[in-house]
């Protein structure tokens, strides 16, 4: 299964994310790769339907232990190497179009980019 998908559980500080790992492991079964460190826990998954379906199952087990959570649905960009919150309207929109946060943010930097070069003498 290709995990361009996940879910990233940030955890109050006061308890270790490897506590509810095997809970969610038998929970979400073997289609959802789980793992945690002190503070997150992350929900791996190859769909952005199956990443939200593991992020109710989480929430569930994470509200009948009375501990609560941040959630973030997160897809990998093989192009910067890093996780981006689809939430945050960082990631890419169905289509393969940009959605509006990152065409905001790429035409500043185009726009930084004429003004130093136009400053600089290199324009």
């Amino acid at each position: 299964m290709a995990e361009e998908w996940r879910v990233r559980l940030v955890i109050d500080s006061a308890v270790k994310g490897s506590s509810y790992r095997d809970l969610l492991r038998n929970r979400l079964g073997d289609d959802v790769t789980v793992s945690a460190e002190k503070m997150h826990i992350f929900l791996y998954t190859g769909s952005a339907k199956a990443a939200e379906e593991a992020e109710q199952v989480a929430r569930a087990v994470l509200e009948e232990q009375g501990q609560l959570a941040e959630f973030r649905l997160e897809r990998w960009d093989a192009s910067g190497g890093s996780w981006r919150d689809v939430r945050d309207g960082e990631a890419e929109e169905p289509g393969g179009k940009p959605g509006p946060g990152r065409l905001r943010r790429g035409a500043g930097a185009v726009l930084r980019g004429a003004v130093q070069a136009a400053m600089y003498g290199d324009f």
